[in-house]
C-alpha cells in the first residue's frame, strides 16, 4: 500500500480504534492507488515518492467526506490538484514501471 489504514485515518482526523468506516476506507485506498497505477503506469512497491502519498490521501478524503454527487467547485478543485500531481509524478518517476 502507498499509505496505511492507520496514516490515512490519522490524515483524516479519525480514531484509530474507531473501526466503524476501516471497510470504506480500505476499498477507498486501494482504488485511489489503483487510480494513480492507471494514470501513470507506475505501481509504487518500494520508495514511495511523497507525491503519490499526497494524491491517495487527497483523493482518499475527497471521496470518503463527499460520498454523494459534489458541486463542480469542489469537483474542479480536487480535480485541479490531482491531475497537477498526477502530471509531475509522471515526468519525475523513473522507476517501477507497469508493462501495460
Amino acid at each position: 500500500m502507498i499509505i496505511t489504514l492507520n496514516e490515512m485515518k490519522q490524515y483524516l482526523r479519525l480514531e484509530v480504534a474507531d473501526v466503524a468506516e476501516d471497510a470504506l476506507l480500505n476499498a477507498l485506498l486501494l482504488t485511489a492507488e489503483e487510480y494513480i497505477k492507471n494514470a501513470t503506469g507506475f505501481k509504487f512497491e518500494t520508495n514511495v515518492p511523497e507525491t503519490a502519498k499526497l494524491i491517495v490521501r487527497l483523493l482518499v478524503s475527497h471521496w470518503f467526506e463527499n460520498r454523494a454527487v459534489v458541486t463542480s467547485s469542489n469537483l474542479n478543485k480536487i480535480d485541479f490538484t490531482v491531475n497537477a500531481l498526477l502530471m509531475q509524478l509522471t515526468y519525475t518517476h523513473t522507476e517501477d514501471v507497469v508493462a501495460p
